[in-house]
């Protein structure tokens, strides 16, 4: 039964001076000061209002913990450094009614390099409903960002609400892209927005957009934001005190990344083209130990159908694998990667040129990968499609993989009896890797790199002599 609504003229009498505000998501009239409450959420609908930037950096960071930086009045732009659960970082956060003038242009590029000479990391709170004024500063941003990386503090962005124009393009510069329910990202300014100066229809509609287009690593409702961002923090490398436990956050379409790791954040997009569910990444903490890496696995049944299975990877999930491939090797974490049967899609109105490229991309970035890899084998079969996930410094495989890859002539390093021994057996592998490498240091890995390539050379041999049992690439084109 549709839910009907009243438009109210005014207060309720005996309320003089209590303000309502009618949802634009479902219509449902709600008083300003319980909307505050809640962190400016509708509890209807989930709809995510327009907040100030002094209430929402209360939400993000610890108690009386934000120092202002020093000639940047209070506003819709809020610029200092504060603690996020004990974690020193330099935040800025931004309102929906926000110019982006010179002055607070040159305030964030101000930002950006105090957190450089300070090593702290960033977070940045986006929004720029009406894009910007001053398009000629932003060079300075981006020149910002680029130092921050190169000294190796993360750089984390959480868009709030529409972000519109240069801002936007800044914002995708980032380590990580999290995004609020009802975000939007757009290079351009919409002319509907130019001439109505109102909120776009795109607000509206569902989160999950976003994360199809590519453009975000997840979204975070604001009651989930602050454990989210210091849970990002602590997996790149950030220490702090002990973390509250992470819910939600573990992908529904790989049980096996709970096993593996606690806790799993799972990122999304390739920040061009969209988000292949067939090829599950993210980032956590192996299970029984502190080691802090990078998850790459082939999620069955996730992939798009043509015409038979369903778990093929397209374009976009091996440059969403390169992508966290290069993220993770920004920040020295090393990589599991669990392969299971997969097989090579291609969408409709692309080339197989360029899905050789995204290949070629994501097989140069896990060879020389600068922290310790291990690929694991789940099922039997052995399909050439997850060569490019195979090119590690050890190889393991569960018993049902290992009798497949040996009627082929492969071999792998240990044979892991259960899912269930596999946190153990990952966590003394990568134990003994990491002491390798720091062992060696930046000159000798390049020994260690070569043994990597040497390795996956004779594994890819092996496969190509036997053709692979799941038949021809899968494509969407209609013949």
């Amino acid at each position: 039964m549709a839910r009907r609504y009243i438009t109210l003229a005014g207060p309720f009498r005996g309320e003089a001076g209590q303000m309502y505000v009618r949802c634009p998501g479902c219509g449902e009239v709600s008083p300003l000061a319980e909307l505050r409450r809640q962190a400016m959420v509708c509890s209807w609908c989930d709809f995510h209002f327009p907040w100030e930037a002094v209430a929402h950096s209360e939400l993000l960071t610890d108690k009386d913990s934000f120092r202002p930086l020093e000639g940047v009045p209070a506003g819709s732009l809020l610029l200092g450094r504060a603690n996020l659960y004990g974690r020193p970082v330099a935040l800025a956060v931004a309102d929906g009614t926000v110019r982006w003038s010179v002055s607070e242009v040159r305030a964030l590029i101000a930002l950006l390099e105090t957190a450089r000479l300070e090593r702290l990391s960033l977070l940045w709170v986006v929004a720029a409903a009406q894009g910007t004024e001053v398009p000629f500063l932003w060079p300075g941003v981006y020149l910002g960002l680029k130092r921050l990386q190169d000294a190796g503090q993360p750089r984390l962005a959480l868009l709030s609400g529409p972000c519109y124009g240069l801002p936007a393009a800044a914002a995708l510069q980032a380590d990580l892209v999290l995004a609020e329910p009802g975000a939007v990202i757009r290079p351009d300014l919409p002319e509907a927005l130019r001439q109505v100066g109102r909120l776009p229809p795109e607000v509206l509609r569902p989160p999950r957009n976003l994360l199809r287009a590519g453009w975000a690593d997840a979204v975070l409702p604001r009651r989930e934001q602050q454990a989210a961002l210091a849970h990002l923090l602590d997996l790149l490398g950030v220490e702090g005190p002990p973390l509250p436990p992470l819910e939600g956050a573990t992908p529904r379409s790989l049980e096996m990344a709970a096993e593996i790791c606690a806790p799993f954040f799972e990122l999304h997009g390739d920040r061009r083209s969209g988000d292949e569910a067939a090829l599950v990444g993210g980032l956590g903490r192996l299970r029984g130990s502190d080691i802090h890496l990078l998850l790459l696995a082939t999620a069955p049944g996730k992939g798009r159908p043509a015409g038979g299975r369903s778990d093929a990877v397209g374009i976009g999930g091996w440059r969403k694998a390169t992508r966290l491939l290069r993220l993770a090797g920004r920040f020295g974490l090393p990589v599991v990667t669990l392969i299971g049967r997969p097989t090579l899609h291609l969408g409709r109105g692309q080339r197989e040129a360029e899905l050789s490229a995204a290949l070629g991309e994501a097989l140069d970035a896990l060879l020389f990968h600068p922290a310790p890899t291990v690929a694991v084998f789940l099922e039997a079969g052995g399909d050439p499609a997850g060569l490019p996930l195979a090119a590690a410094d050890v190889l393991l495989a569960l018993p049902r993989a290992t009798v497949s890859l040996r009627e082929r002539g492969l071999d792998v390093d240990e044979e892991v009896a259960t899912s269930d021994d596999l946190p153990k057996e990952l966590a003394r592998h990568l134990g003994e890797l990491l002491q390798t490498y720091a062992v060696h240091g930046p000159l000798g890995r390049n020994r260690l790199l070569q043994r990597r390539y040497v390795r996956w050379a004779r594994l890819s041999t092996g496969m190509e002599k036997s053709p692979p049992r799941c038949g021809p690439m899968e494509t969407d084109d209609e013949t």
